[in-house]
């Protein structure tokens, strides 16, 4: 028995591979179907990109309106208050922010308490945070209610000790000072009139630092 003819001569083989050649290319075909290769062609079967998910736009925090005329007559109001700290800080009656934001009573007062404490070599020191806030407005004038937390004192400049007593009913105590404000427009600024401290406690309309 020749042993070679065991096995499936070369004629025989010829269908085999026709058949599996046949199988292949419909496996290959069934793939194609599902988009993971292409038959009959050499390219990938072309997959059509996804539509991005448009994303709704965010919606934008309203900006709370802040009425000009308020905003013009707080600024003065501070502006009076810093140019009062930093010349009596020196202390400088003549002080530009002094002549720039105060006006009638409010100035006259003001480079007076200046003078006194030029004189006595006597200096401010502190500081002063505003809560002002406007009640009423009338034409050109305006009242502030202001509840500050003041730290402020008056120091003998030589000796840096505190004066005693405080001038003008003051403390050494740092605590929260209520104030009613007027103020006046003056060629298109707002400048302070006049400042009475009042007795009564006041509620801030923000927190303390």
């Amino acid at each position: 028995m020749n042993r070679a003819r065991g096995w499936a001569s070369p004629q025989r083989l010829r269908p085999v591979r026709r058949r599996q050649l046949t199988q292949l290319l419909a496996l290959l075909c069934a793939a194609a179907a599902l988009g993971l290769a292409g038959c009959g062609s050499t390219h990938p079967a072309s997959i059509s990109p996804s539509t991005p998910t448009s994303t709704p736009p965010e919606m934008a925090t309203p900006t709370p309106m802040v009425d000009p005329t308020n905003a013009a007559i707080l600024n003065g109001y501070d502006q009076a208050i810093l140019a009062w700290d930093t010349a009596a800080a020196v202390p400088n009656p003549q002080y530009p922010g002094i002549l720039e934001w105060y006006t009638g009573l409010a100035l006259t007062v003001a480079q007076g308490r200046l003078g006194a404490l030029q004189q006595l070599d006597w200096a401010e020191v502190g500081t002063y945070t505003p809560h002002a806030v406007v009640t009423s407005v009338d034409g050109s004038t305006a009242t502030v209610r202001d509840c500050g937390w003041d730290t402020r004192y008056i120091v003998d400049k030589t000796t840096n000790t505190p004066a005693s007593p405080q001038p003008w009913g003051g403390s050494t105590a740092a605590g929260w000072d209520s104030f009613t404000a007027s103020m006046v427009l003056q060629a298109g600024t707002w400048r302070l009139s006049q400042n009475q401290s009042e007795t009564t406690p006041c509620t801030p309309a923000s927190p303390s630092p």
